[in-house]
């Protein structure tokens, strides 16, 4: 069987993610959130606790206040996470059927429904790959272990993919979590679990997928790390550097500890000669992966028996450095610790500075990390809401 965002329920995710949201509010209210002139940024927030759960989504001209409400903002009445390309808003709503909403904004910067994609039989989308104006592909969930293959501009499904071939022997759930085109090739992240939902095997997974011929090529598994679990809306594990390697973060399990694989451009396969092992580089095993302005990022769990922050948030920003296989520190001993299991937001929208979302039970906010001098600073204050999405469009 399948699973997807369903972890929202089926693990203790789930009440880190109520608690966050709780404490944000889950009404509107009257702070600052005007748009003047053509919207580049998209922000998406979740507000209210599970089950009764809406997420926001609106346009901002630009990132120049200091406060945003939901005053302008479009409603859907669940969870969901944002994904954005040209100058789009998807959003895979939590639940059946599985649903992709489009949003074009108008010259409010309100989000407006341009379009909806639905698979019948599918609990949720759980990751989503752009391509282009006319190829992107999503994997659903609730049974059905396949790909869709859609065309975003006039959102239709074009195709799909049978994920029959990644099936294994005693996995009572597998997870399609995280996904990166490149070279023609799909890298999808599989977890798969056993009927006590633990780990099948301490093993990470990726499914090497041929777009042109549409089919399953090869599943590919190392030992060196585990569980890939992340999805790559509100966290990422799939990066590529300027080269063109792709880098893929595992979250580590039993003997296996949190790290990052290699392959190199041209290549399926993972790169033997690199591991980078964060739990022995940082001191504790980490989540997530980014790479934006030359720098690479991931957070660390800092309590380690609670992973999924049941307890509250547990999860710091940390700088690593690819090459070294280092770790170069705290992104900032200032900020406070951050619900990282739901969220771990980090953009790079020009070259002096990375942008990033601090979810904790004081704050949700935007920050900016400056790539010159290091130093850090809180952009905007969401005044309803834990942070889910936040995209440059157009």
């Amino acid at each position: 069987m399948y699973y997807s965002f369903m972890r929202f329920r089926k693990h203790p995710v789930s009440l880190a993610l109520m608690i966050a949201v709780a404490m944000a509010s889950c009404s509107k209210n009257n702070s600052t959130s005007t748009v003047t002139g053509e919207v580049h940024y998209a922000v998406s927030n979740v507000a209210g606790a599970y089950p009764s759960q809406t997420t926001y989504v609106q346009g901002l001209a630009n990132l120049n206040i200091s406060q945003l409400s939901n005053a302008n903002a479009a409603e859907s009445p669940n969870f969901a996470s944002q994904w954005t390309y040209d100058d789009a808003v998807y959003l895979t709503s939590f639940g059946a059927p599985a649903t992709i909403t489009k949003y074009t904004f108008d010259a409010t910067g309100k989000a407006v429904v341009a379009g909806k994609l639905v698979v019948p039989g599918a609990n949720t989308f759980s990751s989503v790959e752009f391509v282009s104006k006319t190829e992107a592909y999503a994997s659903v969930g609730g049974g059905l272990a396949r790909i869709v293959k859609f065309n975003p501009t006039a959102l239709q499904t074009t195709g799909e993919i049978n994920l029959s071939a990644f099936a294994k022997p005693g996995a009572a759930s597998v997870y399609y979590l995280g996904m990166k085109a490149r070279d023609g090739k799909l890298f999808l992240g599989i977890q798969y679990f056993n009927a006590s939902f633990n780990p099948l095997a301490d093993s990470a997974f990726v499914g090497v997928i041929d777009l042109a011929a549409g089919k399953t090529e090869k599943l590919l598994a190392d030992a060196r790390t585990s569980n890939i679990f992340l999805a790559g809306s509100s966290v990422s594990g799939f990066a590529t550097d300027a080269a063109g390697d792709l880098y893929i973060q595992g979250q580590g399990s039993g003997a296996a500890p949190s790290g990052i694989l290699r392959i190199r451009k041209g290549a399926t396969s993972f790169d033997a000669d690199y591991f980078f092992n964060l739990k022995a580089a940082t001191g504790k095993d980490c989540s997530g992966l980014y790479i934006l302005n030359n720098q690479a990022f991931t957070t660390r769990i800092e309590d380690a028996t609670d992973a999924y922050e049941t307890k509250g948030p547990n999860f710091r920003y940390y700088r690593i450095d690819l090459a070294g296989k280092t770790s170069l520190g705290d992104l900032s001993a200032s900020l406070p610790k951050i619900y990282g299991s739901s969220t771990s937001i980090m953009r790079a929208f020009d070259a002096a500075t990375v942008s990033f979302v601090v979810s904790s039970d004081k704050e949700n906010s935007i920050y900016t990390y400056n790539v010159a001098d290091g130093s850090v600073a809180r952009k905007i204050t969401l005044s309803a809401g834990m942070c889910t999405g936040f995209d440059k469009v157009n």
